[in-house]
């Protein structure tokens, strides 16, 4: 081919005369439907040319070297046009109608996805218009008409068969033109029955096993108007063809000869029968299945299969598209692809997973016919375009430019459709796969509806399309001399308000690119009002300022009660300047860090605020903790002593190699004391403290005494702490909680109720440290409240004096507050969240007194555990996307939390202070690593640990939402998921639940059922243990180790063996399944999808069924519901027996089957009459 053949044949296209070689054809208006034609063109003529590789040089020149250095394959593409076009007497001997064809692809999906059973299945693919005339159309030639329509295409008189097959029906099979008189109703009653038919239309399935694919309603109005309702099922028509339709039906109103195409859509997928998926594209796609990303994760909520489709609009004029293609072209990209970034821009901030795939339909006609355009089918197919995550410092243009380079690369693989990719990726993943958000651009096929149409019929009023498995479908299309964005999207599958706020970031981010402005996306620093908390201004001191200020003004109140002790102020600052004297004349000077390793009770209490007064920061480190970490931990963080008990062993080395000194907390309160106490400035740090560390290492987190002292005085100024308030100081040392226990009573002069080592392992004390001593302040975490709360209630007196109960650390349980209400109706609840890297807690969520922050009987955000809540004074949260992003409402991303109780890193490690705490505008935050979203309200939710993230059958599962999920459901105290160790690896749950009081128990079965309520099949853990209760660690968290020991115990842990079937209906049904699947034999409890099943395969199962045992008794719909050969057959023989009275006829046809099957080919041969 030379050059000037290809100038020539582009030059067509684009409809111009003077095209030069070099010209970039991009920027010349060339888009990416007119460049598949031309490849397609080429290929049929026998050039090896690809859409791809005419993308990456859009030149006339660069076009005819690829072509002219090849010599055309005449034979193939003459051979290929032969076979496409068919003889006049072949198209004859095709046109059997009574006989069945095949689905095509997308015809298939269509029609497999109308059923219930399929995720967002149970509707119909269709697209209806209303169309306003200013003159009142004639019903009876309407009629006529609509009925040659019908004739003229036979695929409007397509019926779709149980099996999923199709024919093409009579004409007068098709349902007939109905007709609403409506001229003499009033207005409203005109409106109100308009309303009613929009509703009922857009909404409607067509039978199409009855041959119904087409629905044309007549209204007749006032004043000689008239609205016509035209409602087209897609398993008739496509998009182009729905045009071809309308506009052959208003030609035909106005008396214009239409004839029959010379091509019928039989003829057109007769064609294409020997044509199979391309081996190179297959194995292209092959390569890159593992790396795939999920479909976009958008805020829905349950029930989403069951919501309606809604149309949302936004029409640019002539100008603004102009302006739209010259940004495209400065962007050397075409305008699908400028509009389809744009698109997944918007997409993206309200996606949780920021690399996701867009469904892109191509209509896909090839030119085989001279009649082509004018046949009526569905001819579309479908590539998936992987979207990457945006990244810091992208623009649109950069954005756009690869969005492009990604679908001409993916297109031009598209011998392997969407929907084969679809099902190969769920074959791997072991579950189906869908791809719901769509993107469909129809920009170079020309207005959707013709002059000829708009004249006849008058304008469009209301266009909406829907689609089984599709939760939004966006389209651009040519409309009035500009382009209308559609999104029919199913609005309330989404949470509330987030359709509105997307398609507005959408229309914006469009405007903006007519408008060449740059996007402009939120995504700053700045913190909206409402994710701020109170601004404040405390009196911040050092922690054990008020010590020493008490001590002078109060000596005589308690500071810190135990059993049989009480230490006043006066006692306390006394004991502790003896303590800081010990410390400084071992070597303690200001600035540094003294480790305290002293048993739970007073003296842990005074060791702490003597090494404080010392001016020195303080290291807990526990009795319990092996003497290796111990060791470990004191000389990672360069303590200068160690207060307390000595670590056996070898002696810690300390900085410079020298040995730690050991200060016993006995002889330093012999010894005499300081003259007074170092005030250590605000800024100094107070305390470190050793968290466990994903590498494997314990991390320090230093605090100050401001950050400390902050999340302090928010409290205390809350709920009005004083000197009459008692603590319970249950946690232990090295957990955060413990300096409010400790310091929140200090700074209100109130005192700590310390108990002791033996006290604390004993909850059965508890309830008399509580009542004796009048704690009023509870402040634990979850696990260790729960068993509180169970004590409390075995002494009736026991919470007469709460007043207060806050708790943070892990999940809160919505029952908690509950329990806390039951015991003491006037107790305050709070659940805090935050990070030890935070200073104790950030956020606060009351759920109790006359303004709760939240209503646990409503709120969305309680209905899985008290929700974070909402940030304290002085404080700010942030819920982020990867690049630092502020994500929008509902959407998960990662919590940073930032203001004055963030800590000042971790120690000696700059590395890990510097990935996880940013200063962004004076603010500084830290990246928790937790996932959380946002609410309207401005509620936070917390969602789990981003880390703890896992692969399920290649779906990326969140362990804390099957956590929150076991949680929600009646009994069920607490859970936690893991995955095991088995190949394949298997969800696994552990839940805890509570006795019931007489109701029957709460076990796996009841809690799986729960789960199927709440989470897709494969977030449903393979193996659930019920547990009495979860072990806890020390600080009251959950033992994650400790319960993964517990639930081996379970016999579920053990891996099943294949389940053979029972009884020769089963066996043969699982024959039947493995045939298809290509397997040996299958387990007759295992899940089709798991085993590499999909819609095509589960089609080829029924159909095989329903041949081999003679029976109409299942549909396709049964397998997507069954899912296992046991559940299958099951169906099978309670539907004979309801048909047939008995199942014996069925029995002995699986004989039959079975004994067939077990014919070896040598005995099929002799048995076979000849």
């Amino acid at each position: 081919m030379t050059l000037a053949d290809v100038v020539a044949e582009v030059s067509a296209a684009l409809g111009i005369e003077k095209l030069a070689p070099e010209d970039d054809l991009i920027e010349a208006g060339l888009d990416s439907i007119r460049m598949m034609r031309l490849a397609g063109q080429w290929r049929r003529q026998g050039y090896d040319i690809d859409f791809a590789t005419m993308a990456a040089r859009p030149t006339a020149s660069a076009w005819a070297e690829i072509l002219g250095a090849q010599i055309a394959d005449t034979e193939t593409g003459d051979t290929q046009a032969g076979d496409a076009g068919a003889s006049q007497e072949d198209r004859e001997s095709a046109r059997d109608d009574a006989e069945t064809f095949a689905l095509a692809p997308m015809q298939h999906a269509y029609w497999v996805g109308r059923s219930a059973e399929q995720e967002l299945g149970g509707v119909s693919a269709h697209l209806y218009v209303e169309f306003d005339a200013d003159n009142d159309l004639d019903p009876e030639r309407l009629q006529q008409v609509l009925r040659r329509l019908v004739g003229i295409h036979p695929m409007l008189r397509a019926v779709i068969d149980d099996a999923g097959r199709q024919h093409i029906g009579p004409v007068e099979g098709v349902r007939p033109l109905a007709v609403n008189d409506w001229r003499t109703l009033d207005d409203d009653e005109r409106e109100t029955a308009l309303q009613q038919v929009r509703s009922a239309k857009t909404h409607q399935r067509l039978d199409v096993a009855a041959g119904q694919v087409i629905d044309v309603t007549l209204s007749r109005l006032p004043g000689g108007r008239s609205r016509l309702h035209l409602d087209v099922d897609m398993l008739a028509a496509d998009a182009v063809s729905y045009r071809v339709l309308i506009d052959d039906l208003a030609r035909l109103y106005r008396g214009e000869a239409v004839t029959e195409p010379q091509l019928s859509f039989r003829d057109y997928l007769s064609s294409r029968a020997g044509t199979a998926a391309d081996p190179a594209d297959e194995l292209w796609w092959a390569q890159r299945l593992d790396e795939l990303p999920e479909p976009p994760a958008l805020p829905v909520r349950a029930g989403a299969e069951n919501s309606a489709t809604v149309r949302l609009h936004h029409w640019i004029d002539e100008a603004q598209t102009a302006a739209v293609h010259a940004a495209a072209r400065s962007a050397s990209v075409t305008t699908a692809a400028a509009l389809a970034s744009v698109f997944a821009s918007s997409i993206g901030r309200w996606s949780a997973n920021s690399s996701f795939l867009l469904n892109l339909p191509l209509f896909d006609r090839e030119p085989i016919h001279p009649d082509i355009d004018r046949v009526v089918g569905d001819f579309t197919s479908s590539v998936l375009i992987d979207v990457p995550a945006a990244t810091d410092g992208d623009d649109a243009a950069s954005r756009a430019r690869e969005l492009q380079r990604r679908m001409y690369a993916n297109a031009a693989h598209n011998g392997c459709s969407g929907l084969e990719v679809l099902r190969e990726l769920g074959r791997r993943r072991g579950r189906q796969m869908i791809a719901p958000v769509v993107y469909t651009s129809a920009l170079g096929l020309g207005e959707l509806f013709s002059g000829a149409a708009r004249e006849v019929f008058g304008s469009p009023v209301w266009i909406v399309s829907q689609g089984p498995q599709v939760l939004l479908d966006a389209q651009v299309t040519e409309f009035s001399g500009g382009l209308l964005l559609n999104w029919d999207v199913r609005a309330d599958a989404f949470e509330d308000g987030v359709v509105e706020e997307m398609f507005d970031d959408y229309r914006r981010r469009v405007d903006a690119l007519a408008a060449r402005r740059p996007e402009g996306a939120p995504s700053g620093p700045d913190v909206a009002p409402h994710h701020r908390g109170p601004r404040m201004e405390f009196d911040i001191r050092a922690l054990h300022a008020p010590v020493f200020e008490h001590a002078a003004t109060s000596g005589a109140a308690p500071a810190i009660i135990a059993t049989g002790e009480t230490v006043n102020y006066r006692d306390l600052a006394a004991r502790a300047l003896r303590v800081a004297s010990a410390l400084r004349a071992g070597g303690v000077a200001p600035g540094d860090t003294v480790a305290v390793r002293l048993p739970k009770g007073p003296d842990q209490v005074v060791a702490v605020v003597g090494v404080l007064s010392a001016g020195a920061a303080y290291l807990p480190i526990s009795v319990d903790q092996p003497p290796n970490r111990a060791r470990m931990i004191i000389e990672k963080s360069g303590a200068a002593a160690l207060l307390g008990e000595p670590i056996t062993g070898e002696p810690v080395i300390g900085a410079n190699s020298s040995t730690v000194p050991v200060i016993s907390l006995a002889d330093a309160l012999a010894g005499s004391p300081l003259t007074e106490p170092v005030i250590a400035d605000p800024t100094e740090v107070a305390y470190v403290l050793y968290t466990s560390g994903s590498t494997g290492e314990p991390k320090g987190v230093e605090v100050t005494h401001a950050a400390a002292a902050n999340t302090i005085a928010a409290i205390n100024d809350r709920w009005s702490i004083g000197a009459q308030d008692r603590s319970l100081g249950l946690s232990a040392l090295e957990f955060d909680l413990s300096v409010y226990d400790i310091f929140g009573m200090f700074a209100a002069g109130g005192a700590v109720v310390a108990a002791t080592a033996d006290q604390r392992r004993d909850p059965f004390t508890w309830p008399a440290l509580v009542a004796d001593h009048r704690v009023s302040v509870v402040n634990v975490a979850p696990g260790l409240l729960r068993v509180l709360l169970e004590r409390l209630t075995e002494r009736e007196d026991a919470a007469a004096s709460l007043r207060l109960v806050i708790t943070g650390g892990d999940w809160v349980d919505t029952d908690l507050p509950r329990m806390v209400a039951e015991l003491n109706p006037h107790t305050a609840f709070a659940g805090l969240g935050g990070a030890t890297e935070t200073a104790i807690h950030s956020t606060i969520c009351e759920t109790t007194g006359a303004t709760p922050d939240v209503d646990l009987a409503s709120s969305q955000a309680a209905a899985r555990a008290v929700p974070y809540g909402y940030p304290m004074a002085n404080m700010a949260a942030r819920v982020t996307d990867e690049a630092g992003a502020d994500r929008p409402d509902w959407v998960p991303g990662e919590l940073w939390l930032g203001g004055a109780g963030v800590a000042v890193g971790y120690r000696g490690d700059a590395v890990r202070t510097a990935e996880k705490f940013v200063e962004i505008d004076g603010i500084r935050w830290y990246r928790t690593g937790d996932l959380a979203r946002y609410l309207p309200d401005g509620c936070l939710e917390f969602l789990g640990r981003a880390d703890h993230q896992v692969k399920v059958r290649g779906h990326r599962v969140e362990l804390g939402e099957v956590e929150a999920a076991c949680r929600d459901i009646d009994r069920v105290t607490d859970a936690v998921a893991w995955l095991d160790d088995s190949t394949p690896a298997r969800l696994v749950a552990a839940c805890g639940v509570r006795s019931g009081g007489g109701e029957s128990a709460t076990d796996a079965d009841v809690i799986r059922d729960g789960l199927a309520a709440r989470l897709p099949d494969y977030m449903i853990p393979s193996v659930i243990t019920v547990l009495a209760e979860l072990p806890l660690t020390v600080n009251g968290k959950l033992d994650r180790v400790a319960i993964r020991i517990a639930a081996q115990s379970d016999p579920q842990m053990t891996v099943e063996a294949a389940v053979s079937p029972e009884g020769p209906v089963e066996e043969a049904v699982a024959d039947i399944v493995a045939d298809i699947l290509d397997l040996d034999e299958v387990s007759v409890t295992a899940d089709f999808f798991a085993l590499g099943g999909d819609s095509v395969r589960g089609t080829a199962v029924i159909a095989t069924i329903r041949e081999s045992l003679e029976t109409t008794a299942l549909t396709a719909a049964d397998l997507f519901a069954a899912r296992t050969a046991r559940a299958l057959a099951a169906r099978l023989v309670e539907r004979t027996v309801a048909a047939e009275g008995t199942d014996m006829r069925l029995i002995e046809m699986a004989r039959l089957y079975l004994e067939v099957a077990a014919m070896s080919d040598e005995e099929l041969y002799a048995e076979s009459p000849r």
